[in-house]
């Protein structure tokens, strides 16, 4: 492969970048086979290193969406870049499905149970408070302090788990950025 068909083929797979992100990314490609060619190196021998220009515009890719989680901080933009970082690898691949779906998945169950606690302790109450005349006085306090317990519990642990997504969200950023900055170590080693 030589310059023109390296630089034909990553223009194109950059297709997701801004033109303003493309020409960037092109114009340092441009800069590294100019500085290449002074040093006298064979263009195929460059883009031998370089690697293969569908690899690299997928890297870049990666890098900018996870820059978007970054930025802004929403479930769609870090599944976003949970799923395009899923693609640069099988390691990603079965992080991206075993630890952050599973983790979800899991984060969700344990919502739906926390709010179905916090019902049962509504429906305690309302019960207790209903047929108060039916059952004895012990029965009432013990029903009485049995919601008011429910109804801590529930909000407890819809207050934990609040925390334990914020620390899975934070989590799953920290690997992405560890991905981001090992792509961008490769590129600076691959060049060298």
């Amino acid at each position: 492969m030589n310059k023109h068909q390296f630089m034909k083929q990553l223009t194109g797979r950059l297709n997701k970048m801004s033109k303003a992100e493309r020409d960037d990314i092109l114009a340092d490609f441009e800069e590294y086979f100019a500085c290449a060619e002074r040093d006298g190196e064979d263009e195929q021998a460059v883009c031998s290193r370089l690697g293969d220009p569908k690899k690299i515009a997928k890297e870049y890719y990666v890098q900018k969406v996870i820059e978007e989680a970054n930025k802004e901080k929403s479930f769609k933009t870090m599944s976003r870049a949970i799923a395009t970082t899923a693609g640069l690898s099988i390691a990603n691949f079965f992080y991206a499905i075993c630890v952050v779906a599973v983790g979800y998945i899991v984060l969700a169950a344990l919502y739906i149970t926390v709010v179905s606690i916090g019902i049962s302790a509504i429906a305690v109450f309302v019960g207790t408070i209903v047929f108060a005349g039916m059952i004895g006085m012990l029965a009432f306090w013990f029903f009485l302090f049995g919601g008011i317990g429910l109804l801590a519990l529930s909000v407890l642990g819809f207050i934990g788990l609040m925390q334990t997504g914020r620390l899975f969200r934070q989590a799953n950023m920290a690997f992405l950025n560890m991905t981001k900055r090992g792509i961008r170590r490769g590129k600076r080693y691959e060049q060298e």
